[in-house]
């Protein structure tokens, strides 16, 4: 996994001992909280995969979820393990053993899987019925041409696999049949959200 530290380097992302912090002041902690608090159950098992730097996860168990999160670099796991006290399982989702949950989070993932479909097909058989998953990925609404123009730092040909638009997303939630309950831009551009529940 040292190509995810090079790249992190590379691009000037913080450590992940720094990204707490950068999650709490930024804005965006307080803004997945209030998307949780707005369409999320309010108990239960949380998985988030991808789920560096374990803040999230730490602040939901605070509020009396049963937490899990995926990670697939063993360093940075054991990380979020020591010091967020938080379960974090190593693997790439899908291909991990887990629990089956009442929320499923994945915020900055989807754009880097091989298979969206698999992926999302994989998210419906791991929540229970009428539970969520939230999703936050970059979307293309505005120009076909010159996509993320608005936001060139969305794309990077390194990391991501697909470019999405608000039309695959509803595709892969109808091939998934999972009910898209809202589509909406993220506080401060970092990307899109994708509320999805699996009908009970």
């Amino acid at each position: 996994m040292n190509y995810w530290h090079a790249r992190q380097q590379m691009k000037g992302h913080p450590p992940i001992n720094k990204r707490a912090d950068l999650y709490r002041s930024d804005g965006r902690l307080a803004y997945w909280l209030s998307l949780i608090e707005r369409y999320g159950p309010k108990q239960g098992l949380v998985v988030e995969v991808g789920c560096a730097p374990g803040v999230l996860l730490a602040e939901l168990q605070k509020r009396g979820y049963d937490c899990t999160g995926v990670e697939v670099d063993s360093r940075v796991a054991e990380w979020i393990r020591r010091n967020m006290k938080v379960d974090v399982c190593e693997g790439l989702f899908p291909g991990v053993q887990l629990p089956a949950c009442d929320l499923f989070l994945a915020f900055d993932l989807m754009e880097h899987v091989s298979d969206p479909k698999n992926f999302m097909c994989e998210v419906k058989k791991l929540i229970h019925p009428g539970g969520v998953a939230i999703i936050q990925t970059p979307v293309e609404r505005y120009d076909y041409d010159y996509p993320f123009k608005t936001r060139p730092d969305f794309f990077d040909d390194l990391e991501h696999q697909f470019l999405f638009t608000d039309r695959t997303i509803v595709t892969l939630a109808n091939l998934a049949q999972l009910e898209l309950i809202s589509l909406e831009d993220s506080v401060k551009s970092l990307g899109q959200i994708c509320v999805l529940r699996k009908s009970t």
